[in-house]
């Protein structure tokens, strides 16, 4: 009976302890690995934001020089043009100028916090010299780092400044002259303009002209190229008598331009540059009836098909010219493709050029009866983009003045029976 109690006793008091265990120990450890995870999947969305936030910071750099009149040491300093394009708010805690000449510089510790769409426009305390190229790089306190697009000098400045003067008088003396402006704070001037031969013996400086005297019928429409960095410039163009007397404006007053890139101006009673159309740009097949010729124990056989592309004179230069080849039928034969495409960079008024187009015919006769084979192409200009106007011009809106055309590649084969050679061919039914 004693021994009873005892085992009883000692049941009760193991069950008390393994539930003081239970409390003591196992809840707040499964508590705090609960407080962990907490903790790590807090930490794992903070990180995931924030690589979300990095992804989002849109930052444009875009970096210019101040014309050296500003200085009165004539030196060249350099200004910046920073836009946030992004979401969210961007901070930039410091600069650095990538140069060719001292290599990668400090050049300010102000920090700049900016909100959407926000844009600053600030001259830098450093100064470009001659003969040096810089970049302007951005890091941000998310670890972005984003940087100007084009290295910019007094002597390499990215990009041109064309005028296009229309409808001049024959035996005047034109003149067209580039500033950058100033404005009411002299301060935030920027920009800095050239002419080609000047760029390379003094650099660039706040303004230049270019000077023309129109003599003949072909200068009636005149182009005046300028080397400019991205700022906001005025233009002016005036005709002279010609000894370069009596200047008068064409316009009344002169053009303001904003260039963050390869602009053009036109000026004169034209409010814009006019292309005719259809555009005189023609396709032609060098060889629109080819015979290929192989003997019966040639299956096989390489065809090249040359074309000719020619751009009259009387339109503008064109890009990205899209010429394709399909093939329309064949007979007794096996292409290896039925539709191939070759894209021409660039062509300039009067210019031509010569393409080719190559795949591989089978001729699939296996008897002399079945010998010879034929197929039928057709070459067409699909697309091109006018480099002055921008336009996109179509061969399905009839823009172009003959995009189409087409051949015939007669595929024959021989074989020789005693003395004789024997030739099979076949031709398309017309």
């Amino acid at each position: 009976m004693r021994n009873r109690r005892r085992s009883g006793v000692s049941a009760v008091v193991g069950t008390a302890i393994a539930v003081m265990i239970f409390f003591t120990i196992m809840i707040p450890m499964w508590l705090y690995i609960q407080q962990i995870q907490t903790i790590f999947m807090d930490e794992v969305s903070r990180r995931l934001q924030f690589e979300v936030e990095k992804l989002n910071e849109k930052l444009e750099i875009i970096a210019t020089l101040q014309p050296p009149e500003l200085n009165p040491f004539r030196k060249r300093s350099l200004f910046i043009v920073m836009m946030n394009k992004g979401p969210i708010e961007v901070d930039v805690p410091i600069l650095y100028v990538e140069s060719s000449r001292v290599g990668l510089q400090k050049i300010t510790d102000e920090e700049f916090k900016m909100p959407p769409g926000a844009v600053i426009m600030k001259p830098l305390n450093f100064i470009v010299e001659p003969g040096e190229k810089v970049l302007v790089r951005a890091p941000t306190l998310r670890g972005n780092s984003f940087v100007s697009g084009e290295p910019i000098g007094p002597n390499s400045l990215p990009y041109l400044l064309v005028v296009q003067l229309s409808n001049v008088s024959l035996g005047y003396r034109y003149r067209v002259e580039v500033e950058v402006e100033s404005g009411s704070d002299v301060s935030m001037a920027r920009g800095c303009v050239s002419l080609r031969s000047e760029e390379f013996a003094e650099g660039c400086l706040g303004s230049a002209r270019a000077v023309r005297y129109i003599s003949s019928v072909e200068d009636m429409s005149d182009v005046f190229a300028f080397n400019i960095a991205p700022g906001i410039y005025r233009v002016r163009a005036l005709r002279c008598q010609y000894d370069g007397s009596a200047c008068t404006n064409i316009t009344p007053s002169p053009v303001r331009v904003e260039a963050s890139g390869h602009t053009v101006v036109q000026i004169g009673p034209l409010p814009r540059l006019t292309v005719p159309t259809p555009i005189p740009l023609q396709i032609t097949p060098l060889q629109p009836n080819l015979m290929v010729i192989m003997d019966e124990r040639t299956t096989e056989q390489t065809v090249t098909i040359p074309f000719i592309l020619s751009l009259g004179n009387n339109t503008e230069p064109l890009g990205d010219v899209q010429v394709f080849l399909e093939v329309l039928g064949y007979d007794n034969v096996t292409l290896s493709t039925t539709f191939l495409r070759t894209e021409v960079r660039r062509m300039s008024p009067g210019n031509t050029y010569i393409g080719l187009f190559t795949l591989r015919v089978v001729d699939e006769g296996e008897n002399k009866k079945d010998y010879g084979g034929y197929f039928v192409y057709r070459l067409r200009v699909v697309n091109a983009r006018g480099l002055v106007t921008g336009n996109n011009y179509s061969v399905d809106d009839g823009e172009f003045s003959s995009p189409v055309a087409n051949g015939v590649v007669y595929v024959c084969k021989w074989w020789q029976e005693g003395a004789n050679i024997r030739t099979s061919c076949r031709a398309p039914i017309s």
